[in-house]
């Protein structure tokens, strides 16, 4: 990409330009015209019309332009919000409006509506005006078909890959550590497979991520980035389908970005997974490793990461070092007990790193918590939800009742997830599939009803809005208790660093809560 090129201005916003320049690929043909031609397409307009061009917007090449394609343009952005400005330029120049924008009619309607009552315009270099009242409904017409354009463009690759990728290609990207791509098959690389085999056996061997990478880095074996292996570099490449040969295919979040690790494709038709080549493990392998991960992670509501130690200490899972973002470490050697950031911990670079006094942090965050809980309405869902785990239920025999209803039927879920892997992997045949899926949906539809079948308890939240009731409680509490609720209402607790040496610790000096919403 080339940079962004700031001139000084010497002429006024009305005789000054800006230039935006974008390419959609690197490939040459048609309208795919180079940065540097495009640039100076545009500097040959500007100059005809004796406009000073004082800035040059160019995007990352490979940067789509249609609202399917989901890509950011931060630069068509940045250009669009400096010529409403008006402050620099009036005037915006581009190859082609249809190419820089392809988001359709109603946009490009929205843009020339505001460029008539604004004395602003885009100008291209093929002939297109938006401040042109004449040219309104031809450039509406150019949009709408460029969006059409575009969407079809990408039906067709989409078809493609589809169609590649029922045949077996390779189209993830970047191999998996330990293989390569030859000529569209994944194949073991010489020089890596034999590392990549190692964690394979040690995590069939039952050996945890930590333990695994604790190994590498104590044997000095770089990991694909040459950075030291972390656990969660691991765990993704034993679940990445392709360590085992198998096709992939990621699938969009709720949140419409893409999973970070791809699910195994099966084909449409005999709905089987598909092989792309030579894996480091087979499919049984990576059912038994996914099986043996799964029965590692910690799987409670609150508190408690995914695949990560249970923290032991009250605040702990909550810490972030105000200086790097890093999580916090604990220390519990003798009476000095203290958190401190884990880049420090583990000898990784920090600007400012933190170390506090673990029983400091915990009276002032529970301090904070409680005052926070004091403070909220009756009515409040967050304190009714805090009240329903804590204190003054009126039945808690009833609520003991529902809580082992409830862990019965997260039991049943996930031994049918469990089953559901083992039967996409093949270590279950279809009939053994069947009849254990039937037998587990049995399960689940009882468990169902048995927490249905419960009363739900009532809460008294008017022990919480009490401070010097609601500190005599919270002290009574099991640690483990207390680390449950502080993320109900709790995002993070943000440390900084100590003014000096020797300084005492003072909360409201140092700690910063961040509230959930």
């Amino acid at each position: 990409m080339t940079a962004p090129i700031t001139q000084k201005a010497t002429s006024p916003p009305d005789a000054s330009a800006a230039i935006y320049v974008r390419r959609s690929s690197r490939q040459n043909g048609g309208k795919n015209f180079s940065l540097a031609e495009q640039e100076a397409d545009c500097r040959a307009l500007a100059e005809r019309l004796r406009l000073d061009v004082v800035e040059i917007y160019a995007e990352r090449e490979g940067t789509g332009a249609s609202y399917r394609s989901g890509s950011a343009r931060p630069e068509w952005r940045r250009a669009l919000d400096d010529l409403d400005a008006g402050i620099r330029f009036h005037t915006l120049v581009v190859s082609s409006l249809d190419r820089a924008d392809r988001r359709g009619a109603d946009t490009l309607a929205a843009l020339l509506t505001k460029h008539a009552a604004t004395g602003r315009r885009i100008l291209g270099v093929d002939g297109t005006d938006t401040s042109d009242e004449r040219q309104r409904l031809v450039n509406i017409i150019r949009g709408e078909m460029a969006r059409e354009e575009a969407e079809s463009i990408a039906k067709r690759v989409a078809r493609t890959k589809a169609a590649r990728r029922r045949g077996g290609s390779w189209l993830g990207g970047k191999p998996p550590f330990g293989l390569r791509n030859v000529d569209g098959k994944l194949d073991p690389d010489p020089e890596t497979a034999p590392i990549a085999r190692k964690i394979a056996e040690e995590a069939l061997a039952g050996k945890s991520l930590w333990e695994i990478g604790r190994m590498l880095n104590d044997e000095g074996i770089p990991s694909p980035t040459g950075v030291l292996w972390r656990t969660s570099a691991i765990s993704q490449l034993l679940r990445t389908p392709g360590f085992a040969g198998l096709q992939s295919a990621r699938r969009r979040t709720a949140s419409g970005g893409w999973a970070a690790i791809a699910d195994v494709y099966l084909d449409p038709d005999t709905h089987k997974p598909v092989s792309v080549g030579e894996g480091i493990i087979t499919p049984t392998e990576r059912a038994l490793i996914l099986a043996s991960m799964a029965s590692r992670t910690a799987e409670q509501a609150h508190g408690i990461i995914r695949g990560r130690k249970p923290h032991t200490t009250v605040t702990g899972a909550l810490i972030r070092c105000a200086s790097c973002g890093g999580r916090a470490a604990s220390s519990s050697g003798g009476a000095a007990r203290s958190y401190r950031c884990s880049q420090l911990a583990n000898g990784l670079p920090c600007a400012a790193p933190f170390t506090a006094p673990r029983d400091g942090v915990d009276d002032y965050v529970a301090h904070r918590f409680l005052s926070y809980l004091a403070a909220m309405e009756p009515d409040d869902k967050r304190l009714i939800g805090i009240a329903e785990r804590w204190t003054a239920h009126v039945d808690p025999a009833s609520v003991e009742e529902r809580t082992a209803a409830q862990a019965a039927l997260g039991a049943v879920d996930a031994d049918l997830a469990r089953a559901r892997r083992l039967a996409v992997s093949g270590v279950l045949t279809e009939e053994e599939a069947a009849v254990e899926m039937a037998r587990l949906r049995g399960l689940r539809a009882r468990a169902a009803e048995a927490l249905e079948a419960l009363p739900s308890a009532s809460v008294d939240v008017s022990p919480l809005l009490d401070l010097a009731q609601s500190r005599e409680a919270w002290e009574a509490l099991p640690a483990a208790e207390r680390r449950a609720l502080l993320p109900l209402v709790i995002r993070e607790v943000r440390i900084s660093r100590a003014t000096g040496r020797g300084v005492r610790f003072k909360g409201e000096e140092r700690v910063e809560i961040v509230w959930l919403d």
